[in-house]
């Protein structure tokens, strides 16, 4: 007898029937006991047996044939072909688009073949992970999910939720002083995906757009991904080196720039560059991809507006991102976008992967609508403050081989090595000793001007920073 509670038993018989078929011990064809029968040999009420019977049914293991009985299927629900090998290899090649693609590494890190280092100490452009506001956001998802069904059983608006695009208005306006109808606001997979869809609707393959150099690799991709063809314009102390890019393809039809602060060195443009590349981009009639991810992050100085605030001609294209001020792993971001532009946007972003995930946007729109996102950032702001001065103090005490670069803004600094250093040699030598540091010549789309390592802060605790420089230390001079 099955000494077990009822529904408990309905599944417990349901199981060895199942089982049975599975292993052949019933085989295509069978005919089950009848009900009764199989009840008195194990002990059962009949209704039990009825029950798992029905279920075999509903699951197509079994066929019920009236005034015969019922019988084992002959197409099981859960019988698999035999397996066949795949064959070795491919047997077209990439297109000469997707070999250049596949030759790009998605992160600095990953320019460096071999295992990666555990953890996060000394890892470029990652919040720390310990101060993402779990119970807070457990909380949101709970209040979010009672009322939601609908929304979870439907395509999501390929725009993005109309709540979280009020929201994202209204944050831009308190603290980027960017005003914005929420109409023109797309979300987007984060930064990443806001750039691929601009380049997807502005560029034709051959055309040049302008790439800071160094700048950001992932941003890089999206142009090659839209097959366009990436002018190396320099980028120094003051960002985008407006003029030169003038001079090496005036015609380009599209800038991807980070005015506030450029990956990797932390420029940012001042009032002139910034007027320059906006007449420059309308008299080309050019577009402007203004890449802001960290700008929440200031160290020195007041923030800087967006590039976007001073856009008379409608050529500017806004991205943002909560990766960097809540996590990377919720993919969302977003773009402000020109309102001609904007239906045409959602369109080609729809094409993509039909809209962001309903449930992370619902959650997040009631996140900022409780007032809890620009607390987060101030709490974020003062830790990332003090493992930044931390970290600089621990570098002039044991690392005296670096020089680190001024870094006003963002959550990674750039710690200068000698002319011809073995970046690589060192990052790998780091990796060992669990410091995960990016090589700054992976950053460059041209020839690297200078020699150096990408070293962030904000994944490094305060107490953590003298041991980290000292492995650091120990990788230099183990690689030198």
């Amino acid at each position: 007898m099955l000494d077990i509670p009822d529904q408990s038993r309905q599944q417990a018989v349901f199981d060895r029937l199942r089982q049975g078929i599975l292993s052949g011990t019933l085989p295509p064809g069978a005919r089950l006991p009848p009900s009764r029968h199989l009840a008195d040999e194990l002990g059962v009420a009949r209704q039990t047996v009825v029950i798992a019977y029905e279920r075999l049914a509903a699951e197509g293991y079994v066929r019920a044939r009236v005034g015969s009985g019922t019988f084992v299927a002959a197409d099981l629900p859960d019988a698999a072909p035999p397996p066949v090998p795949l064959p070795p290899c491919a047997a077209t090649p990439l297109s000469r688009r997707g070999t250049a693609l596949a030759a790009l590494p998605s992160s600095a890190a990953q320019s460096v073949p071999g295992p990666q280092a555990a953890g996060l100490l000394l890892a470029p452009g990652v919040p720390a992970p310990e101060l993402f506001p779990a119970a807070a956001w457990a909380s949101c998802t709970a209040r979010v999910l009672r009322g939601m069904a609908a929304e979870l059983t439907t395509y999501p608006d390929p725009q993005g939720l109309p709540a979280l695009r009020c929201q994202i208005a209204a944050h831009l306006a308190a603290t980027r002083g960017l005003l914005t109808d929420p109409d023109r606001i797309v979300v987007t997979a984060g930064t990443q995906q806001a750039l691929r869809v601009a380049a997807e609707l502005l560029l034709d393959p051959g055309d040049p757009a302008w790439a800071e150099d160094p700048g950001y690799i992932a941003g890089r991709g999206a142009l090659l991904a839209a097959g366009a063809v990436p002018v190396a314009v320099p980028s120094d102390a003051e960002g985008l080196d407006v003029a030169e890019g003038i001079r090496r393809a005036p015609a380009a039809r599209l800038a991807l720039v980070a005015p506030s602060h450029a990956t990797p060195l932390g420029g940012a443009l001042p009032i002139g560059r910034r007027l320059a590349l906006l007449d420059w981009a309308a008299r080309a009639e050019s577009w402007v991809l203004e890449d802001d991810c960290d700008s929440e992050f200031r160290w020195e100085g007041k923030p800087l507006p967006p590039l976007a605030t001073l856009d008379r001609a409608g050529r500017v294209i806004y991205c943002g991102t909560f990766s960097k001020n809540l996590a990377p792993a919720l993919r969302l971001g977003f773009a402000v976008v020109p309102a001609p532009l904007t239906r045409a946007f959602v369109r080609t972003r729809a094409l993509i992967d039909r809209g962001p995930p309903a449930l992370t946007q619902a959650v997040l729109a009631e996140f900022m609508a409780q007032g809890r996102l620009a607390p987060h950032i101030r709490r974020m702001r003062t830790e990332y403050a003090a493992r930044r001065t931390a970290l600089l103090a621990a570098l002039a005490r044991h690392c005296p081989a670096v020089q680190p670069l001024a870094a006003p803004g963002g959550l990674h600094l750039v710690a200068r090595l000698e002319d011809g250093a073995d970046e690589a040699g060192i990052v790998r030598a780091a990796r060992v000793r669990d410091l995960a540091l990016a090589p700054l010549g992976a950053y460059f789309l041209g020839e690297p001007r200078i020699s150096g390592l990408v070293i962030g802060f904000a994944g490094t605790p305060v107490a953590m920073a003298n041991d980290a420089t000292r492995r650091l230390a120990a990788a230099i001079r183990y690689a030198t």
